[in-house]
């Protein structure tokens, strides 16, 4: 593989400098500001970014790079949901978000689940020369990449759905838009067999409900359930949620310090409507996820709410399984495969250690179903209050129009880096980027 120049300077750029570089630049080949102090209109055209530049970005964001080392008491082992590492961390190695993007050729998802590290190396890429890095990295990237259709997302072009102070350069041609997913039910699951398990016995009550017990009566009535250690179904959510909603911000911070040391344009944003984007509305069909209308709740509202993309992405409940007591089956199996002996373990002795493994009990595995179950038939969905496929930042990379910021900025609004971009990784273009 021919590596350009500007691979090494990204491989090669320090941390620090990406920290204290960072900054949100939202002006790319081929925008137009149409109002303000601020109006301009590029001279250039949009310029895709590459494979190998969006494989970095994309590695760097959200990509395996090894074994998690799981350096814990055999009590902690048990709890882990696989034992990949990622470039960012997450609650019991579950990993329950995915990433999705979209440019001018198509729509991806990034399947990263179920890719383990291939020679079963507790680092992937430590050690190895700045080309091995770079054709591990890409090698990985196109193994795990699903393309879900031809033609850049659909997705809202202005309010409603996006932010009118968005929709100027949000999604344009020449860009890579991405937004993280998080299948909420994986990691729910997980906290529940911590939660219901014996050190703790949590009585989940439900607060809409006269705060009775979620379904845990008889398992009270046998001791195995706390009657007095109450937690409300709407805390055990939040708690849920406040535990995942911060994988997608690492991954968005990861592909924010990858930007810098790129030489890229891009930022962070809130401004497209969640459900949107995953294609709640027939106009724009967004990530083409499904959604269900609950059929009863005791909740007023009954909004539609995102449960996967078909056959790619699904969220443990139904439609993809007959009740939520197959849904913790689904689950038990999908983390059974992680736990096979023929896996990749980072420890010398991994038989050890799986002699030390703990798997739920029968009667652990029944509360886990009765709860899920009540909440499911009493609301109509699972979870209760949180989408299944939660959304919440989105984020976009594009080749900087830097006459914009020469013409609008003091001195410094980008880096010898972005500077260079063109002469570094697109030496056809050394003199800059094509015109219109």
């Amino acid at each position: 593989m021919e590596i350009p120049k500007g691979l090494y300077e990204a491989l090669n750029f320090g941390l620090y400098d990406s920290i204290f570089t960072r900054r949100s630049r939202r002006f790319g080949l081929g925008m137009e500001l149409t109002e303000g102090t601020l109006k301009h209109k590029s001279r250039y055209a949009p310029m895709p970014l590459t494979e190998l530049e969006e494989a970095m970005l994309i590695w760097a964001g959200t990509g395996t790079t090894g074994l998690a080392l799981g350096d814990m008491p055999k009590t902690g082992i048990s709890w882990l949901f696989q034992w990949t590492g990622r470039s960012w961390p997450c609650s019991c190695n579950s990993h329950s978000t995915e990433l999705f993007y979209t440019n001018d050729s198509g729509v991806y998802m990034v399947r990263l689940l179920d890719l383990m590290p291939e020679d079963g190396e507790t680092s992937i890429f430590y050690g190895k020369s700045r080309e091995e890095q770079a054709e591990t990295a890409l090698r990985m990237f196109k193994k795990s990449l699903v393309k879900l259709q031809d033609g850049r997302a659909d997705m809202p072009k202005g309010e409603p759905g996006l932010f009118d102070f968005n929709a100027w350069n949000v999604n344009k041609p020449g860009t890579t838009f991405f937004v993280p997913v998080t299948n909420i039910t994986v990691e729910y699951m997980v906290l529940l067999f911590i939660y219901f398990g014996a050190k703790y016995g949590f009585n989940i009550i439900d607060e809409l409900n006269d705060g009775r017990s979620c379904g845990l009566d008889k398992w009270i009535d046998r001791g195995y359930i706390k009657k007095d250690v109450e937690l409300s179904l709407f805390d055990l959510e939040l708690r849920v949620l406040t535990t995942l909603n911060v994988e997608q911000a690492f991954i968005c911070q990861n592909l924010n310090l990858a930007l810098q040391a790129l030489g890229l344009g891009g930022w962070a944003f809130t401004g497209m409507l969640p459900h949107y984007a995953l294609g709640l509305k027939p106009e724009h069909k967004g990530l083409g996820f499904r959604f269900v209308a609950p059929e009863r709740s005791l909740r007023k509202l009954l909004h539609p709410v995102p449960v996967g993309r078909d056959g790619v992405f699904e969220a443990l409940c139904p439609p993809y399984v007959g009740d939520m007591g197959e849904a913790v089956d689904k689950f038990l199996r999908v983390r059974g495969e992680f736990w096979k002996e023929d896996n990749p373990y980072p420890y010398r002795d991994p038989a050890g250690v799986l002699a030390d493994e703990y798997h739920p009990s029968e009667v652990r595995i029944e509360i886990v179903k009765d709860f899920c179950n009540y909440v499911y038939e009493n609301y109509g969905r699972f979870p209760a209050f949180l989408d299944p496929m939660f959304v919440r930042l989105c984020f976009q990379a594009h080749h900087l129009d830097l006459e914009f910021y020469d013409t609008h900025y003091s001195e410094g609004p980008y880096t010898d880096v972005h500077k260079n971009h063109f002469a570094l990784w697109h030496p056809e273009h050394s003199g800059g980027p094509p015109e219109k």
